[in-house]
């Protein structure tokens, strides 16, 4: 976008949004996302001549130490993690009281918003956004210690040129290892639809297997356009995570043409205890390249461990 071309919007509406928020060298466009702690701006970059994303702290948390610290950890990590499959950030930084960070700007769209639109993804699409996003955070969790904690549709992002992107570190927490032992945080958040087992039981040790469960409730969700258990309090539903018992059933009754060996990978990362789950990202990555050449499995043993999916019974 040239300036010129940012100087053909209407006066009145960047009037509106200056008298909002002004933040030194951006020229806010449009907000393209608001949650509890900040809001997400497009951005004309002035100095730089270019479109960005701005992620603003919201101003009542702004003398919070300890959300202002937390925002920038935010930064910090998103700046370190430097993966074409995780957006970029930079320059963490205070204008007229705003604390702010900027970021890659993507032009695209949501799988949240592809839902609302189509109602279900192919699996085409989803063995694409599971190698992808298993791909960055294979890289985040290997290198660089990151836990992603809140995978979901909301998050994952695909632009223009067909580029699967993850988005929002804002409760990612990294572990630390030294000596064999791990530093951890004292607690974990994340969205009850697609939040895992360990995360809910509050267990202090977790690992990529944690952000395995969640990619696996997000691609039932996308492949179904159901979640895993809809028509639950939120309590309830993290509940039904955690519940051997509570088992949603197999994606193939709302999606007759869903492979068996795509329903067997979700059954596998969706195993509620995590010690039977898929064990890393890289065998994600293998089983759903096994399914895209058409490949099944053996069925796995439900008696060892419930999967928070239940497959039907082969004929």
């Amino acid at each position: 976008m040239s300036s010129s071309a940012y100087d053909s919007l209407p006066t009145e509406q960047l009037t509106i949004r200056s008298r909002i928020l002004k933040i030194p060298g951006l020229k806010l466009i449009q907000k393209i996302g608001e949650g509890g702690m900040s809001t997400v701006w497009k951005a004309w970059d002035i100095p730089n001549q270019r479109l960005v994303a701005v992620k603003i702290l919201n101003r009542q948390f702004a003398n919070d130490g300890a959300e202002v610290r937390q925002f920038r950890t935010e930064e910090r990590m998103m700046e370190e993690i430097r993966h074409p499959g995780i957006v970029q950030a930079y320059d963490f930084d205070n204008g007229n009281g705003n604390w702010y960070y900027l970021m890659e700007y993507v032009d695209g769209y949501t799988f949240a918003d592809l839902l609302s639109r189509k109602q279900h993804v192919s699996e085409t699409d989803c063995l694409l956004i599971c190698e992808s996003v298993a791909n960055a955070l294979d890289y985040a969790w290997n290198d660089h210690g990151v836990v992603h904690c809140d995978i979901k549709p909301e998050n994952i992002m695909i632009n223009t040129d067909g580029v699967v992107k993850l988005t929002d570190l804002g409760i990612s927490r990294r572990f630390e290892f030294v000596e064999g032992q791990k530093d951890v945080p004292d607690h974990v958040l994340g969205t009850p639809a697609y939040i895992s087992p360990e995360q809910v039981y509050g267990d202090v040790e977790l690992d990529c297997r944690a952000d395995i469960y969640s990619l696996g409730a997000t691609l039932y969700h996308l492949a179904t356009g159901r979640i895993l258990f809809p028509g639950l309090s939120n309590e309830d539903m993290m509940r039904a995570h955690c519940d051997d018992a509570s088992q949603a059933r197999d994606p193939r009754t709302y999606r007759p043409a869903l492979s068996e060996g795509f329903a067997q990978l979700l059954e596998a990362m969706l195993v509620k205890n995590r010690d039977y789950r898929i064990v890393d990202w890289k065998s994600v990555i293998a089983m759903a390249r096994d399914v895209e050449g058409g490949a099944s499995f053996k069925p796995r043993d439900a008696s060892a461990a419930a999967s928070s999916i239940k497959l039907l019974a082969n004929d």
